[in-house]
């Protein structure tokens, strides 16, 4: 696992060189050979993905091209300090500057000493750097399990949804059909399709029972010649025989004997989908009534086999205890002073029946009370073990070893977030970018890459998700998988997790290269930051987060110890406490990402000075009706995301012939600072949130004129009108939106149009969700014209005088979800009335 946090580190390194060009005047030539020996371990790596291997050789491999890759970024990175701050000095006063030169002096001689370095580092290790990985190990050999402890007992929880299943097999048309059980490791998959083969039902209708196991190592011939052993022992005739042949054989066996068939295939990992259209294939459509049940962790398989894949469901709290006790006391109750312990430790299994099962074992014999509060703390540690054949390890480690190397540290670095923390989807893949770990692509943007990403981890069942419409909104884990996972990224040092010992101790973060991200809750902070003498210039990420709503408050004094303690830093997440001033943080150049609260009502001009920004987040609150950012955020040229949570005021461009920002998010902008000048220079805006007094905004748009000419590819749109309830009505300008020809989601709210003047949101041709908040329309009725709002899938209506609404699903063709909040609305358009939530 360690090579695909190495592998990121390598790509970041060739990027900051790269990227920086301009700024190494003086020592190029240095910097070009290092390059060439940073790409060679980087071709190393990539080469070494493909093979597997657990050596202790490997491991140190790794770890030392992991060292020589954060010297060399340490280097680089205090020399770009220095080498901006020279170029800033000489934009002033040109002159000749001995200490600068001294210093790419000294730049140089480092760069030579680490060049040096990966030479005799590759010279010392020449088998590893031969075409073939010294290390081609044979993938680790995959046993065919037999559902670990779960195999052959009753298992509680499960009656209904082997009834369910039963019913599915059993019943239903002549037809060919899938029965795939989806669900997470260890949840009890192939427990359940177990339990249903030996049913009296499926043996009574099914001449034939055939169990393949699949697995992730899976061979196409090894698959068949299994079901062939169903039909005959004389196999070894069919031994040359190809794919297609041995399918070929089967079929005439099926023929030859009629009846009924089941065949289950157990654990498909198989992507390309060749195994479930392989089998449908044997199973031709002859109106026999064949069924394939199947179990997968793998969504998009089951989606693939079936339209309606049955997705098993967790133990309750009480199911659980249930089988705990069953497990560890067999047919005798559990001691009553037990009880209680034996629920905190079910429910902390979290519904998955194989971690019951393992934390039964160890309690099994053992009815000791000092003991049950041990297992009791630290149930997720129990579950862990490497190595274990009987803990969960493998069993989850191999959900992770099959993701494709690029998405590996992706994965690794979410468990930097606080246990049951929802993760907002948007503030990780924002991370995520900052961080350097989503590669570019040609076919689309870091955020889209990011979003598939995720998309693919809940595929496989390693996250959990939820939505607004189409948009990922949150993420979280299961709380067993959070511990296995967890652990690995803190040994793969993808972060440095500050929390208190049980001595109440803060562990020490001098490891330059342990300690590269750190991660610590905002109630431990204070203490983190009175350390004496705290500094830490090889720290790159410092996360914050918190487990409650209280904000603590940041002293000036604390805000000079962080710029000072991490000068090098290029992830700031801080939003879960109070600063004062942000102004402290003007030093801090290398910052890619900075996440802030506070009650300032303004963000100094300092900020403009950060030249690699990416993401600007801030939340203020100060009882101004504004933020004022004197900061020119149009020189910024990386920067993305602007967000912060009141209305922004923006400085206008200073050259507005200069090629437009890349700036894909702006939320919240006042009205005042989206005149044609400012939008026509962030011509990549896909989110755009405007608050403020909106008549005037609105008034510049008549005469098919339209601000937002220039922004072709916003994507979603917020407009919020801050004026006294029952103020004057605003017309909705009959061209403001000819242009959003990509717009897919509009929020409108106060803005008080006439609902005559709703359809000309139908014409947004991409339109999916449509909010329409508080007083966004106003008068007593509604009728839409056909012909508009084709691809709109979910309607919010909130807090409208809407009283007639004379509508039908001719009108909304496409609608999915329809959320009403009108105390005076009659009656629900009957058409529309079952989509309603």
């Amino acid at each position: 696992m360690a090579d695909a946090v190495v592998n990121f580190l390598l790509e970041n390194l060739l990027q900051l060189v790269t990227n920086n060009v301009k700024l190494i005047a003086g020592v190029e030539k240095d910097f070009q050979n290092l390059l060439e020996e940073v790409r060679r371990l980087k071709a190393f790596l990539d080469d070494a993905a493909k093979y597997h291997s657990d050596s202790s050789l490997w491991k140190q491999l790794v770890r030392d091209i992991r060292i020589t890759v954060h010297r060399a970024e340490d280097v680089i990175d205090k020399f770009l300090v220095q080498a901006k701050l020279h170029q800033e000095k000489n934009k002033v006063k040109r002159s000749f500057d001995v200490c600068h030169v001294r210093k790419v002096w000294d730049l140089a001689k480092d760069i030579k000493t680490i060049h040096q370095n990966v030479k005799e580092f590759r010279q010392n290790n020449q088998k590893a750097f031969q075409p073939k990985p010294m290390l081609d190990l044979p993938q680790r050999v995959t046993r065919e399990p037999q559902d670990t402890l779960l195999e052959y007992k009753e298992v509680v929880g499960f009656d209904y949804e082997a009834e369910y299943v039963i019913k599915r097999l059993v019943e239903g048309s002549k037809d060919l059909e899938f029965v795939p059980i989806v669900g997470m490791a260890g949840i009890g998959k192939t427990t359940l399709a177990r339990k249903v083969c030996s049913h009296s039902r499926i043996s009574n209708i099914f001449s034939k029972k055939i169990w393949v196991y699949v697995g992730r190592s899976y061979e196409l011939k090894g698959m068949l010649s299994k079901i062939l052993k169903s039909f005959t022992e004389r196999i070894e005739e069919f031994r040359y025989k190809d794919v297609n042949e041995l399918a070929e054989v089967i079929c005439e066996f099926m023929a030859k004997e009629g009846g009924r068939y089941l065949i289950v295939l157990d654990d498909v990992w198989a992507k390309e989908l060749v195994v479930v259209d392989l089998v449908k294939r044997i199973l031709q459509e002859n109106n026999k009534g064949h069924r394939i049940m199947m179990t997968t962790r793998d969504e998009y398989v089951a989606s693939y086999a079936s339209e309606h894949p049955h997705r098993l469901k967790y133990l309750s709290d009480e199911e659980s205890f249930q089988l705990l006790e069953k497990r560890a006391f067999g047919n005798e109750r559990c001691p009553d002073e037990l009880v209680e312990l034996g629920k905190s430790i079910a429910t902390k299994c979290s519904g998955l029946p194989l971690a019951v099962e393992l934390s039964a074992g160890a309690l099994r014999s053992r009815p000791n009370k000092n003991y049950w509060e041990r297992i009791e703390k630290n149930v997720g540690l129990y579950l862990v073990i490497e190595n274990d054949p009987t803990s969960c390890w493998e069993i989850v480690e191999t959900s992770y070893n099959i993701l494709p190397q690029e998405m590996k540290a992706c994965f690794l670095y979410c468990f930097a977030f606080l246990q049951g923390y929802s993760i907002p989807a948007q503030k990780l893949i924002r991370l995520w970018i900052a961080e350097g770990l989503i590669k570019s692509s040609p076919t689309c943007t870091f955020e889209e890459l990011a979003e598939n990403y995720l998309e693919e981890f809940a595929l496989r069942g390693l996250v959990t998700m939820s939505r607004d419409g189409d948009s990922i909104k949150e993420i979280g884990f299961h709380d067993v998988l959070y511990e296995f996972y967890k652990t690995e990224a803190i040994i793969e040092s993808v972060f440095q997790e500050l929390r208190l010992t049980p001595d109440q101790i803060l562990p020490s973060i001098q490891d330059p290269d342990t300690s590269r991200r750190l991660c610590i809750e905002s109630s431990v902070l204070r203490d983190f930051l009175s350390r004496k003498q705290l500094n830490a210039e090889h720290v790159r990420s410092f996360l914050c987060f918190s487990t409650t709503e209280r904000q603590i408050e940041l002293s000036l004094h604390d805000v000079k110890i962080i710029s000072q303690a991490f000068p090098l830093i290029r992830v700031l997440e801080i939003q879960s406490v109070k600063i004062f001033l942000p102004m402290y943080l003007n030093q801090l150049f290398h910052l890619r990402y900075i996440a802030i609260s506070g009650d300032f009502a303004e963000l100094p001009a300092s900020f403009g000075k950060f030249w690699n920004l990416q993401f600007l987040i801030v939340n203020t609150s100060t009882p101004e009706p504004t933020l004022k950012i004197k900061a020119n955020i149009w020189n910024l040229s990386r920067l993305r995301h602007l967000k912060t949570n009141i209305p922004a005021e923006l400085l206008p461009p200073p050259n507005p012939t200069v090629e437009g920002s890349c700036l894909q998010i702006l939320s919240k902008v006042a009205p005042e600072s989206c005149n044609k000048v400012v939008l026509a220079k962030a011509g990549n805006l896909k989110k755009l949130s405007i608050q403020g007094r909106l008549g005037a905004f609105l008034e510049t748009n008549k005469d098919g004129f339209s601000t937002f000419q220039g922004l072709g590819r916003l994507e979603k749109l917020k407009l919020m009108n801050d004026v006294p309830y029952m103020s004057e009505a605003l017309h909705l300008p009959p061209e403001l939106f000819r242009f959003l020809r990509k717009l897919k989601k509009l929020t409108l709210s106060n803005t008080r149009f006439k609902w005559n003047e709703a359809d000309r949101l139908g014409q947004l041709e991409c339109l999916e969700v449509l909010k329409l908040k508080e007083d966004a329309f106003t008068g007593k009725s509604w009728k839409p014209e056909k012909g508009g709002f084709k691809q709109l899938q979910v309607l919010w209506i909130q807090k409208a005088d809407l009283e007639c609404w004379e509508a039908s699903r001719d009108h909304f063709p496409r609608l999915k979800k329809l959320v009403l909040n009108c105390a005076k609305l009659e009656n629900v358009p009957v058409e529309l009335s079952h989509f309603l939530q």
